[in-house]
C-alpha cells in the first residue's frame, strides 16, 4: 500500500482545531437533547446521586465502626427511608385534618366577602360590579333575547316548544378500570422512587469505582484535573446540600412555632412545606406563605391573623436573607444570583418540578466542570460568581473607559475595607502597570494613556477627599506639615506621574509632606532649575521596564546638588529576571530601590524622621554648581597632574598613619557602574569611595569629622558609606583663590578613631598647600604656554 503524502499528515491537526468550537456546541445541543429525551432515567439518576452526598456521612461513620459495607449503605438507606416516612405520615395526617375542616371554613370565607360588599364605599361598589358582569355574561351568550328571525320562526309555526335536554350518562366503570384509574397516578412516583432507591444503593456501594470510571472517561489522562475536579463538585455540593438544610430548618421550625401560637391550623404542615419549598430558589418562599395566608383568611373572622402571618413570613424571609444565609451559607456554591434564576428555568423546563429542586445541585457541577475543562470554561464564567477580571484589570477597564464615577466607587469601598496604601500597591500600581504593558505592546495610542493617566489621578484626589471625610483628623494633619520634605517625580510618562501622585497622597496620609512634579523637570535644564531648598527625600518613578539608565542620569546630578537628600527608586514595572532591589540601587546611583510602595512608604518614614532631627542638610544651588565645575575646569588637571593628586594624598594617609587619604573633585561625585568593581576600591581622585560625605563636604564648604560612622545619625544608614566599611572619615573643601571649592581631601579609616584640634589643623593646612601647588602648577604651565607661542620676526 502506497504510504500517504507527507502534506495529508500535515493537514491533519489542523482539522480538529478549527472545528472545535463547532463539536463542543454541537455536543451541548446533543447532551441537552438526551437529557430531555432520557428524563424518565436521568431524573432519579440524578436524584440519587443528590442523596448520595447526604448519605456518605452517614456510610463513613458506620464503616469506621466496622461495619461491613453492604450493611453500612442498607443501614443508611433505611434509615433515609424512615425519616421520609415519618415525615410523609405526619403530613398526611395534617391533610387529612385540613381537609375535615374545610367544609367548616366555608361559612367564615362567606361572611368575610358579605362584609366586603356591605362595606365597600359608594352603596355596594361590589355587588353593581357584579350584577353588572352577570348581566354582560348573560347578554353575551344571548339568554335574554333571541334573535329576531327565530321569534318569526316561532310565531309561525304555533305555540314555542320547550327544548328538550338529552343528556349522555358514561356506563358504570367495571372493576380494573375503577382499579387503573385510581392507582394509574400513582405508579410513576412509585417507579420513580423504587430506580431512585435502587440506584442509591448501587451508587453507595460502588462509589470508588464509578470515581475511577468517571476520571478514566473525563479526565484524558490527567488524575490530578479530574481528581481536583471531583472533590470541587463533591465539595461544594456537600456544603450547600448541609448549608441549605440548616437555613431551611432554621426557617421552617420557627414559621411552625409561630403559626401555631398564631392559630394557623396545622402549622407542623406548613412550617415542613415551608422548609421544603425553600430548596425552590426564590419561588419557594412565596408558595410556601400561600395556603398559611388563605388559611388566617378562612379561620379567623377578623383581620388580624392574616397581617400576623404575612408579618411573619416578611421577618422571617428577612432574617434568613440578611442574616443566616450569609453567616452559614455565604458563596458556598459559587453561583451568582442570576445564575441560579437561570438554572431553575432550563432545569424545570427539562425536567419538570423535580428540575427545579436539581437546578442548583446540578448547574454546581457545572460550574466546576467549566473551571477544570478548556472547552467549557464559558460556563464556569458565565454562572460562576466568583470575578472574572482581578481587581487591577477592573479598574484598569474604568480607567480606559474614561467611567471616573465608576472607578472612583471602586477605589472608595476597596478602601472602605483594607487602605489607601494596599488600595495602590495591590491595584491602583497593577492597573497602571497594564496600562504600560500596553503601551510597550503598542496596543494603545497616546491619547488612551493620557486618558488612563488623567482618570487615575481624579482617583486619587476622590480618594483623598473620602478619607479625609471619614477622618478629619487626617486632614488636620496633612495642613500641619509645614513643607514638603519628599518630592515625588514622575519619570517618564504621565503614568509615572500618576503613581507619583499615589504615593504623595500615601505620604500626605501619614502627615507627611510631598509634592508631585511632572516628567518635564528631570529634564536637562529643568533639573539645574529644581529647587531642593528643605527636601530630604526625593522619589523617582518608573513603569520602565528597565530604568537604571533614566534614573541614573538624574540620581548623579541630584546627588551633586544635595548630597543629603535621599534619593529613592521607585521601579513599578520590573520585568521578569531582573536583579533585586539591593542591585538596582547601586545601578542607579540610589539610596534605595522599591519595588512595592508599602516598602517604599515605611523608609521614607524613616528617613523623613531621621532628617527632622538633624535639621538642614548643605544643599548646592545650580548657579553654585556650575560655578565650581567652571573653576575646576579652569585649573587645567589633565591625567598626569591628577595623579599627581594621588601621591598627594598618599603622603597625607603616612602623615595620619591612616590606611586612605584620597583627593575627591567635584566631576567625580558620581555612582560608580556595578560592573566596575575595581573601581570601588581605586586609591585615587575617581574611586566612589565615601559617596555622600564627600559630597557634603563640597556642599557646605566646611570641615566635616566623623569620628564613627555607624554613630553618626547623618550617615548611619548612608549605603555608600557603610558597604564600603568606613568607620572614621575627616575631610576638609579644597578651595581656590577665587574662593571656589573644586573638591576636598579626606582621610578615611576603617576603625573609629580619635581626631584632635590639632590634626584638623593640620589636615586643612596640608589641603591649603595642595591647593597652592595646584594653582602655581597651572600659573607655570601657563607662562609656559605664552612663551611658547611668542611671534619671532622674520629675517
Amino acid at each position: 500500500m502506497a504510504e500517504l503524502p507527507p502534506a495529508s499528515t500535515q493537514r491533519t491537526p489542523a482539522v480538529p482545531a478549527a472545528s472545535s468550537p463547532m463539536l463542543t456546541a454541537g455536543g451541548i445541543v446533543l447532551a441537552i437533547g438526551a437529557l430531555y429525551l432520557g428524563r424518565e432515567i436521568f431524573v432519579p439518576f440524578a436524584l440519587a446521586i443528590l442523596l448520595s452526598f447526604v448519605l456518605t456521612p452517614l456510610v463513613n461513620w458506620l464503616r469506621r465502626w466496622k461495619v461491613p459495607r453492604i450493611a453500612a449503605v442498607l443501614i443508611a438507606v433505611f434509615f433515609a427511608f424512615i425519616v421520609v416516612a415519618g415525615i410523609a405520615v405526619v403530613v398526611g395526617r395534617q391533610l387529612v385534618q385540613l381537609a375535615s375542616n374545610l367544609p367548616n371554613y366555608q361559612t367564615t370565607i362567606t361572611e368575610k366577602i358579605r362584609s366586603l360588599q356591605s362595606s365597600a364605599p359608594g352603596g355596594g361598589v361590589v355587588d353593581a360590579v357584579t350584577t353588572t358582569m352577570q348581566d354582560l355574561g348573560r347578554e353575551i351568550s344571548g339568554d335574554e333575547k333571541k334573535s329576531p328571525a327565530a321569534s318569526s320562526r316561532l310565531g309561525t309555526g304555533g305555540e314555542s316548544r320547550e327544548p328538550i335536554t338529552v343528556r349522555v350518562e358514561p356506563p358504570q366503570p367495571r372493576p380494573l378500570e375503577l382499579i387503573r384509574s385510581v392507582i394509574g397516578p400513582l405508579l410513576a412516583p412509585l417507579a420513580t422512587s423504587g430506580l431512585v432507591v435502587i440506584f442509591v444503593i448501587f451508587v453507595l456501594l460502588e462509589r470508588e469505582d464509578l470515581r475511577d470510571r468517571f476520571i478514566k472517561l473525563a479526565g484524558a489522562g490527567d488524575l490530578q484535573k479530574s481528581t481536583q475536579a471531583i472533590n470541587d463538585a463533591a465539595s461544594r455540593v456537600s456544603r450547600y446540600l448541609l448549608m441549605q438544610l440548616v437555613v431551611n430548618l432554621t426557617y421552617g421550625v420557627p414559621i411552625g412555632l409561630a403559626l401555631y401560637f398564631v392559630g394557623v391550623p396545622n402549622a407542623i404542615l406548613w412550617g415542613l412545606l415551608a422548609a421544603v419549598l425553600r430548596f425552590i430558589p426564590y419561588l419557594g418562599p412565596f408558595l410556601a406563605a400561600i395556603f398559611p395566608v388563605a388559611l388566617a383568611i378562612a379561620v379567623d373572622p377578623g383581620w388580624t391573623m392574616l397581617f400576623w402571618v404575612v408579618g411573619l413570613f416578611v421577618t422571617a424571609e428577612l432574617v434568613s436573607n440578611n442574616v443566616i444565609e450569609p453567616w452559614l451559607y455565604g458563596s458556598s456554591t459559587g453561583l451568582s444570583s442570576l445564575a441560579i434564576i437561570i438554572a431553575a428555568i432550563f432545569w424545570t423546563m427539562l425536567w419538570g418540578p423535580v428540575g427545579l429542586f436539581l437546578a442548583t445541585p446540578l448547574t454546581v457541577c457545572l460550574v466546576v466542570i467549566g473551571r477544570y475543562v478548556p472547552q467549557l470554561e464559558f460556563l464556569g464564567i458565565l454562572l460562576g460568581s466568583d470575578p472574572v477580571l482581578a481587581p487591577e484589570e477592573q479598574l484598569y477597564q474604568r480607567l480606559l473607559a474614561g467611567n471616573l464615577e465608576e472607578a472612583v466607587e471602586f477605589a472608595e469601598n476597596y478602601v472602605d475595607e483594607c487602605s489607601s496604601c494596599e488600595l495602590y500597591d495591590n491595584v491602583g500600581i497593577p492597573a497602571l502597570r497594564l496600562a504600560e504593558n500596553d503601551r510597550q505592546r503598542s496596543s494603545i495610542d497616546t491619547n488612551y494613556r493620557r486618558l488612563v493617566a488623567d482618570t487615575a489621578i481624579s482617583v486619587v484626589r476622590e480618594v483623598d477627599d473620602h478619607i479625609c471625610e471619614k477622618a478629619p483628623a487626617v486632614k488636620e494633619g496633612n495642613h500641619s506639615a509645614q513643607r514638603p520634605c519628599v518630592l515625588c517625580l514622575a519619570g517618564r510618562t504621565e503614568l509615572d506621574h500618576a503613581a507619583a501622585e499615589m504615593l504623595a497622597q500615601v505620604l500626605e496620609e501619614r502627615s507627611i509632606g510631598a509634592k508631585v512634579l511632572p516628567p518635564i523637570v528631570v529634564s536637562r535644564g529643568a533639573l539645574e532649575q529644581l529647587d531642593l531648598q528643605g527636601v530630604d527625600v526625593v522619589c523617582l518613578s518608573y513603569f520602565h521596564p528597565q530604568p537604571q539608565v533614566y534614573a541614573r542620569y538624574v540620581f548623579r546630578r541630584l546627588r551633586r546638588r544635595a548630597p543629603q537628600v535621599k534619593l529613592a527608586a521607585c521601579c513599578w514595572n520590573l520585568i521578569a529576571g531582573t536583579e533585586q532591589t539591593g542591585d538596582l540601587k547601586t545601578q542607579m546611583a540610589a539610596d534605595a530601590a522599591f519595588a512595592s510602595l508599602q516598602a517604599c512608604v515605611e523608609q521614607v518614614e524613616a528617613w523623613v524622621g531621621r532628617a527632622a532631627t538633624l535639621g538642614d542638610a548643605p544643599q548646592l544651588t545650580a548657579d553654585a554648581e556650575r560655578a565650581q565645575l567652571a573653576a575646576l575646569r579652569g585649573l587645567e588637571l589633565d591625567a598626569s597632574k591628577r595623579q599627581e593628586l594621588e601621591e598627594a594624598s598618599r603622603k597625607v594617609a603616612q602623615a595620619f598613619n591612616a590606611p586612605i587619604a584620597l583627593v575627591t573633585l567635584v566631576d567625580s561625585i558620581q555612582p560608580t557602574p556595578a560592573d566596575s568593581r575595581a573601581q570601588e576600591v581605586q586609591a585615587g581622585p575617581q574611586g566612589n569611595h565615601q559617596g555622600s560625605l564627600d559630597a557634603h563636604v563640597i556642599a557646605a564648604g566646611d570641615m566635616l569629622v566623623s569620628e564613627d560612622v555607624i554613630e553618626d545619625p547623618r550617615f548611619a544608614d548612608d549605603p555608600h558609606v557603610l558597604e564600603r566599611g568606613i568607620r572614621f572619615y575627616a575631610g576638609v573643601p579644597l578651595r581656590t583663590s577665587s574662593g571656589h571649592v573644586v573638591g576636598c581631601l579626606c582621610v578615611i579609616d576603617t576603625q573609629p578613631r580619635e581626631f584632635t584640634d590639632r590634626d584638623r589643623d593640620r589636615l586643612q593646612g596640608m589641603a591649603n598647600q595642595l591647593m597652592v601647588d595646584i594653582q602655581n602648577a597651572q600659573a607655570t604651565t601657563v607662562v609656559e604656554s605664552d612663551s611658547s607661542t611668542e611671534v619671532h620676526p622674520a629675517r
